[in-house]
């Protein structure tokens, strides 16, 4: 299957809605690590991106997700904003002058992301952080995609291991970042990057 820009800004403003809808559990879990600005943020980021989605006239998705990551990060300059603007931009970089994409290039995305907050935020997995679910996501949907080309059932099987494996975030502790400092007061509680990932794998998944 091919993707034009018109089908990657319909997955961003997707994405988008799904961190302002989810911003009071957001709220919530981050709260039970520090300030509880995780859910905030998110919505001030996902409102910057789709301004930009809205604006931008082009066909290059590549110059898109730059600028998408762009705006991110000038509202949430937070620890996450700067994670996921990062990451974000990083998809640019690698599809700059692409005007579509196929289903290999889409399965490669969370790979991709993955690696550029691993070299942003310096995290691994077992920190507890997103990348507690983004990987295991990445490491389903290759796997699936590889045994049965069906980006569909590859992107439920993700879906279901990034769920699984936020929940596992729960009795972890956390290695870097502010949290590492309460790690024992947050040792109850999921990450809340982890459930985000989780829940925009969710959401994207049911899309038909």
């Amino acid at each position: 299957m091919v993707y034009t820009i018109e089908n990657i800004k319909h997955v961003l403003n997707l994405s988008a809605d799904i961190l302002i809808n989810s911003k009071e559990r957001l709220t919530q879990l981050d709260s039970n690590a520090g300030d509880g600005d995780l859910g905030i943020s998110m919505e001030k980021g996902a409102l910057a991106l789709k301004a930009e989605v809205s604006a931008y006239t082009g066909e290059d998705i590549g110059e898109l997700f730059i600028r998408c990551g762009m705006a991110f990060n000038r509202v949430a300059p937070s620890t996450m904003g700067t994670l996921l603007s990062g990451s974000i931009m990083a998809l640019g970089r690698k599809h700059r002058g692409s005007k579509e994409i196929d289903d290999n290039a889409a399965i490669q995305a969370p790979r991709i992301m993955a690696e550029a907050i691993m070299n942003l935020g310096k995290g691994r997995p077992g920190d507890k952080t997103i990348l507690d679910a983004l990987i295991p996501l990445a490491e389903a949907i290759e796997s699936s995609f590889e045994s049965t080309p069906d980006i569909r059932l590859a992107m439920k099987t993700a879906a279901y291991a990034a769920e699984k494996a936020a929940n596992e975030t729960r009795g972890m502790l956390a290695r870097v970042g502010r949290t590492k400092w309460i790690a024992e007061r947050t040792k109850d509680h999921p990450d809340g990057g982890a459930v985000l990932c989780s829940i925009i794998a969710q959401a994207l998944a049911s899309v038909n």
